[in-house]
């Protein structure tokens, strides 16, 4: 009992001197006790919300939540000292006050002391997005970490017609795989879906009898496909990224004269940021003047360059072998990208800052398009581990912890990870 009664005094302690910040880093990380306090447990409403916050912090590795069940008359003070007494410094209580309002609020149950308590107004039709959203914000309080579990993931997935003929559709899924739903079924191959910075639409290239072809589809309006047709006469036109402004974005295009160069489309004006014989791909916006992209013009290899476009200076980042897919993540200043090491693509991470590389994975079967999660927290990719077979999986930046979130006998591709939305983005 000392033992656990110290390390809850220290717990308390980091929470008030380092503003309700847990102090968890890699393997050293503990996860801390949480109780889901229910004042009405015939609602079942908020037991679905309940359910939900508890499995979103379970995911991250950081809690060990638990729901408990108390009635309003029932629920004092002397519960919350029951839960400390129990080993559980933490209690999260949720109530619907009106119609539209869940009120939580986050205790200290050693101090006895709310730490936060807000208002969530209802924003959306889907009941687990608002579980999803309660969930970001205790874990905003307590972590500091910006939010996660709103967020969706995009990806393709490869399917059979009743001819036999192989096509590639695109679905949509819950951060964790959960809710798979389908929002593109095509007669042919659609490759590298990207999801807007601001409003949750998808982007993605589809091939047709002449040319791969940039087109989008709306969460919202489902079905709402559109073909976009930059002023530029390409046979291949694909891996969208987009400025903050949510209207200005890079590409890679080719004509079919043997390279594919970058492009930015600025204010509706088609400018080529890449002039060089090589192919050009997978461009990813850093900042206003800054991108990254994977290039062999040099090296007759693949490499990854952080180009000004301003300036036009170019920076070449990694220094041999095969590097592809590069993508950024502003939370933490890191780009990932995959490297044949020893036969096998595995990621690697290269701090923009102290400009290191540190290889992340190390298992067996290829890694490709690696994707941040919108709080730089985790990453996501594609692992193959057969010709046949390349299924998702989501891995733990600070703990490695690694987890598949889709069959192992699907052919999933190109995942790309949502930005999270004002209102979470549902098909129906």
């Amino acid at each position: 009992m000392k033992n656990i009664f110290l390390i809850l005094l220290f717990f308390t302690t980091i929470i008030h001197s380092q503003n309700i910040e847990l102090a968890v880093s890699g393997a050293q990380q503990t996860q801390m006790p949480i109780a889901i306090i229910l004042r009405d447990h015939n609602n079942d409403e908020l037991n679905t919300i309940a359910r939900i916050i508890k499995k979103d912090l379970a995911f991250t590795d950081q809690f060990a939540p638990s729901i408990e069940h108390y009635s309003s008359a029932t629920f004092t003070q002397k519960n919350i000292q029951a839960l400390a007494n129990k080993g559980i410094p933490l209690a999260l209580c949720i109530d619907i006050k009106s119609p539209t309002v869940i009120e939580w609020r986050l205790y200290d149950t050693i101090q006895c002391t709310m730490l936060e308590g807000k208002k969530y107004k209802k924003k959306g039709t889907a009941i687990r997005g608002w579980g999803h959203a309660i969930a970001d914000r205790t874990r905003k309080a307590l972590t500091g970490n910006g939010d996660l579990f709103s967020s969706r993931l995009v990806y393709c997935k490869n399917a059979k017609t009743a001819d036999g003929k192989t096509v590639r559709n695109i679905f949509i899924s819950d951060f964790d795989g959960t809710h798979e739903e389908l929002v593109a079924s095509l007669s042919s191959i659609a490759i590298a879906p990207r999801w807007h910075i601001k409003n949750p639409d998808i982007f993605y290239s589809e091939y047709t009898d002449t040319k791969v072809q940039l087109k989008s589809i709306s969460i919202a309006k489902k079905n709402s496909h559109k073909s976009l047709v930059p002023s530029l006469d390409a046979s291949i036109a694909m891996n969208m990224s987009f400025y903050e402004n949510g209207k200005d974005y890079v590409f890679c295009g080719s004509r079919a004269n043997g390279s594919c160069q970058i492009y930015l489309n600025k204010d509706d004006k088609i400018k080529r940021c890449t002039k060089n014989i090589g192919n050009n791909i997978a461009p990813i916006v850093i900042d206003q003047e800054r991108i990254c992209f994977c290039s062999d013009f040099q090296t007759g290899r693949p490499q990854i360059y952080i180009g000004n476009i301003e300036t036009g200076h170019l920076q070449r980042i990694t220094k041999g072998g095969y590097c592809t897919s590069p993508r950024y993540c502003a939370q933490n200043n890191k780009i990932a990208y995959h490297m044949m090491i020893q036969g096998t693509m595995q990621i690697m991470l290269y701090d923009c800052a102290t400009k290191t590389h540190t290889q992340f994975t190390y298992d067996d079967g290829n890694k490709h398009e690696v994707s941040w999660s919108p709080d730089g927290t985790f990453i996501m990719y594609n692992h193959e581990k057969t010709q046949q077979n390349s299924c998702l999986a989501i891995a733990n930046i600070a703990t490695k912890k690694t987890r598949l979130i889709t069959k192992a006998t699907d052919q999933c591709s190109y995942p790309d990870w949502s930005p999270c939305y004002t209102i979470f983005p549902v098909t129906t």
